[in-house]
């Protein structure tokens, strides 16, 4: 077994170092939360780099999402469906038919009335969100607002709720990589001895 050793501990050990360096450097990306001084130096790394950038990544991400997710084109959509459409209609038939009522308006001009007055409100509707449409901005804003707001212990573990799984790849993929970079290590001691 002792012959063995030198064969095996390289692999073993670069692949440990390979699993814990990717493992702190993940853990680096937000911790820690805050700035650590020793007198007046800072230290180096801290704080970590999401707490440290987080708001232009507040801003990425608001850029992001209204550019490719939802816009607020998209909220005008999502609030003026069909369904919207034909409550509204239903809506103004009655408010017509109320004051038809009290104006005493024959049925034809009533009629009327509440096609045009639907169509109008319904189109007017479109317009103003149409218009709420063309300022992404104010969606833009109220995510980075968010993110900006929330402290850096919830935005770990939002972020790490949904990569999870990602990051122990990465974990892993520095074991297999640290092991490997062993193995090359020991064939080349092999080639040069």
């Amino acid at each position: 077994m002792e012959n063995w050793l030198p064969y095996i501990l390289p692999p073993i050990i670069g692949a440990f170092i390979g699993a814990l360096t990717n493992d702190v450097a993940i853990r680096m990306l937000f911790r820690p939360y805050a700035a650590r001084h020793i007198g007046k130096w800072r230290v180096p790394f801290t704080p970590g780099l999401i707490p440290r950038e987080r708001h232009h990544i507040a801003e990425s991400i608001a850029d992001t999402f209204v550019a490719h997710v939802f816009s607020n084109n998209d909220v005008a959509e999502l609030f003026l469906t069909d369904k919207v459409k034909a409550q509204l209609k239903i809506k103004v038939d009655a408010l017509i038919d109320q004051l038809g009522g009290m104006l005493n308006v024959n049925d034809m001009m009533l009629g009327m009335a509440r096609t045009m007055a639907g169509s109008y409100v319904i189109d007017e509707i479109g317009k103003v969100a149409g218009e709420m449409g063309e300022e992404s901005e104010t969606i833009k804003q109220r995510i980075q607002e968010k993110i900006d707001n929330l402290d850096v212990e919830t935005l770990e573990e939002l972020v790490m709720g949904f990569s999870r799984k990602q990051f122990r790849h990465i974990t892993w993929f520095g074991a297999l990589l640290g092991f490997m970079i062993g193995v090359v290590q020991v064939l080349l001691f092999q080639f040069f001895l």
